[in-house]
């Protein structure tokens, strides 16, 4: 898989990267990093000496793979995105932490080598591409023996409001499902994380689920400041027009200002699989 332009990371990626977007992919931290956690935790991410991070963005979960893994340890990070790799070498690690190596690679062809990991990550990524299966065929051949591979991706569908708001199903089923039919990719693919795994011929070992529910704070906020900039690039494939999305977000974004407003964020699923030894 050759690399493309930013608009287009992954088979058709819909947001920026690089600087541009690294407040939202904080965000995204601030949500969804505790099941990831929970993840790598379950994959005994203490005991790893060599782990891998594919589709790292700005390096947020490989630095905190570094720091459990020890001085020893390495962790080989890579992003189909030139921009994201350039935000992650900026940022150092903490003191003590695993050596991290970072490079520009796509999860269908990451060139990182053959069953040499313990451990290899990928969270949100799968959602964005067109054949998951081939991708986690990819990053099941860099396990050794025994390895374990961390996948956390969502369904995008499951976002809700109490009390209920009528303009976040509506943009989910007016721009959302449409967009994904027409760049054929799967923004509930967390719901296949089990047989994508045994596909690729690793053992399922512990699947986590979380939907945080949030009533304040910036985090509140991710599905609509994630969808006002995607929308600039999903108008372009004809799934919805530029006002119609923006009067769903506006109203998204009347509803959540109520503080008695509670947001319940897209379900994240975290699967661990194992290698046969």
């Amino acid at each position: 898989m050759t690399s493309q332009p930013p608009d287009q990371v992954g088979d058709n990626y819909v947001l920026p990267t690089g600087r541009e977007d690294k407040s939202r992919l904080d965000l995204i931290h601030a949500v969804y990093g505790r099941v990831s956690e929970l993840g790598l935790q379950a994959a005994a991410i203490g005991a790893v000496s060599r782990a891998a991070d594919i589709g790292c963005g700005t390096g947020t979960v490989s630095r905190w793979m570094a720091e459990r893994m020890g001085a020893s340890g390495r962790v080989d990070a890579i992003d189909i995105a030139p921009e994201q790799i350039d935000v992650a070498k900026s940022l150092a690690a903490a003191p003590g932490a695993a050596s991290i190596h970072y490079a520009v690679g796509s999860a269908y062809e990451p060139a990182l080598p053959e069953t040499a990991f313990d451990l290899v990550f990928c969270r949100l990524v799968l959602c964005h591409l067109k054949e998951p299966e081939k991708a986690v065929a990819q990053m099941a051949k860099l396990l050794r023996p025994g390895g374990r591979l961390v996948l956390v991706d969502l369904d995008l569908r499951d976002i809700f409001t109490m009390p209920p708001c009528e303009f976040y199903p509506a943009f989910v089923a007016e721009a959302v499902i449409p967009l994904q039919a027409a760049i054929g990719v799967d923004y509930s693919v967390g719901l296949r994380l089990h047989g994508l795994m045994s596909e690729a011929g690793l053992a399922t070992q512990s699947i986590l689920a979380d939907q945080p529910i949030i009533r304040e704070g910036p985090e509140k906020h991710l599905w609509e400041k994630t969808w006002t900039v995607a929308l600039q690039r999903a108008v372009p494939t004809g799934v919805m027009t530029l006002e119609r999305g923006q009067e769903l977000i506006a109203g998204m974004e009347r509803h959540t200002a109520n503080p008695d407003v509670w947001v319940a964020m897209a379900k994240i699923f975290a699967a661990v699989g194992r290698k046969p030894s």
